[in-house]
């Protein structure tokens, strides 16, 4: 009699785990494509914030670029978002990971202020019309800094050397995802606390980047109470976007757009985005 009732309980044990099993993955499956609709939505609401209304005239969502940069994060490619102000190059929105939160990869966007520059009688930053049209026509999704260099015209050593700039301006930063302690890391949330706006109107120069630092490194930005690494890591992946965008402004202009243009963009008013986040102890 035990023997059979052991053999009942696992069996109906070994059941509702497997229902269990196969309604977590029904439900994932079929929630997957709306949390990626809803993150897609987010970071096209924190577009205008980054890059300001002033700052361009055209649709940030239907011009962009998308690069394999290990300085934008090494997990994944990247969107580059190309603001344009009455047709001369304005702004980039950078899309960027910080791979060392304390919880995991921290996803942002980073808004900065380019100029037009002149090097070699040529203005840098602008798209290059007289390309062939065997170029216009690759596939350029993703491509590494030196292929995009090469649409460009130009090697990728004279593209650093023609466009650095001596100061670049941050319009903004946001957060788009993460996983960080609430109540320690998730200050990186607008929704949170104001840091995340302390980079905005800063002046970026790659020859001063002692400043991009957390102030417990010896940098101008604030560090969390009980919460170092967060902070750290924003900080560092804003710092490397803005040495990308620094070095690469005219190739980043020149590249194919990878964006689709549509007609119409889902209203984002409605949107809401469960950002509840795991509880953990945070280190110093």
């Amino acid at each position: 009699m035990m023997k059979e009732s052991l053999a009942k309980n696992g069996l109906m044990l070994g059941a509702f785990a497997v229902v269990t099993t196969a309604l977590i993955a029904l439900t994932f499956f079929g929630t997957q494509d709306k949390i990626e609709q809803q993150k897609q939505q987010k970071l096209l609401s924190v577009l205008n914030e980054v890059v300001p209304s002033e700052f361009h005239d055209n649709a940030l969502y239907a011009n962009c670029t998308e690069v394999d940069a290990p300085e934008l994060g090494m997990k994944k490619a990247h969107k580059i978002y190309r603001a344009t102000l009455n047709g001369q190059p304005s702004a980039l929105v950078l899309e960027a990971t910080a791979p060392d939160g304390y919880s995991g990869d921290i996803d942002i966007v980073v808004g900065v202020k380019v100029e037009p520059h002149i090097a070699n009688g040529k203005q840098q930053g602008m798209p290059n019309d007289s390309r062939s049209s065997e170029s216009e026509n690759l596939n350029t999704s993703a491509l590494p800094l030196t292929d995009m260099a090469e649409l460009d015209g130009s090697s990728p050593e004279m593209d650093t050397a023609e466009i650095k700039t001596t100061n670049m301006r941050v319009l903004g930063v946001r957060v788009i995802e993460h996983k960080e302690t609430p109540g320690l890391g998730d200050k990186i949330e607008l929704a949170v606390s104001n840091w995340i706006t302390s980079f905005s109107g800063k002046s970026f120069s790659s020859d001063n980047l002692a400043p991009w630092q957390v102030k417990k490194d010896g940098g101008e930005f604030d560090q969390f109470t009980g919460a170092t690494i967060t902070p750290r890591a924003v900080v560092r992946a804003v710092r490397e976007a803005l040495l990308y965008a620094q070095a690469n402004q005219s190739a980043l202009f020149s590249a194919p757009n990878t964006c689709a243009t549509t007609d119409s963009v889902e209203t984002i008013d409605d949107v809401n985005v469960d950002e509840t986040q795991p509880h953990s102890v945070e280190e110093l």
